[in-house]
């Protein structure tokens, strides 16, 4: 991942300061907007649509990010990189959204139990991938520079963090 040096930080002017106070303002607004609609996809009550919900949420608010920071990419890029994280977070051991949707089948509590927990991890999901994302575009980088192996470690922590407060 791309990351300013110590050097370059000490020489930002005022202004940059707070131009990228702003601009990490509006990320964060972004990212805890989308956060709530992935809660909500969370509760669609039909098994693995919420997943799609989920996507779809996550995918919107790169764009968003993507738009914020001044860079111009296909959709279809952003939809393939999500797509690389949310299996990331899937083959990490952290399948459990998978589970919860799955216990939707079961009529009327399954359904609840389901869209409670998969509402907060799909939260916890759309926040950790929002912040890999500011955090490699802070640095100067691209999605085309992006790199889902670098930011792994990265990802990981940020979703245990968030579905550990959730």
């Amino acid at each position: 991942m791309a990351t300013k040096t110590e050097t370059e930080i000490e020489t930002e002017t005022d202004a940059q300061i707070a131009e990228r106070a702003a601009r990490l303002e509006k990320a964060s607004a972004i990212i805890s907007n989308k956060c709530k609609w992935s809660a909500a996809a969370g509760f669609i009550p039909v098994p693995y649509v919420d997943l799609a919900g989920l996507a779809a949420v996550q995918v919107k608010m790169v764009s968003d990010l993507t738009q914020l920071y001044g860079k111009t990419v296909k959709q279809e890029a952003i939809r393939t990189t999500v797509a690389t994280l949310l299996g990331t977070l899937a083959t990490a051991g952290l399948a459990a959204p998978f589970a919860f949707t799955t216990v939707k089948i079961i009529p009327g509590l399954g359904s609840v139990a389901g869209g409670v927990s998969m509402g907060a991890l799909g939260a916890a999901a759309t926040y950790a991938v929002g912040k890999v994302f500011v955090n490699h575009f802070e640095g100067g980088g691209t999605l085309s520079n992006f790199d889902v192996d670098t930011v792994k470690d990265d990802l990981k922590n940020e979703f245990t963090a968030k579905a550990a407060k959730a």
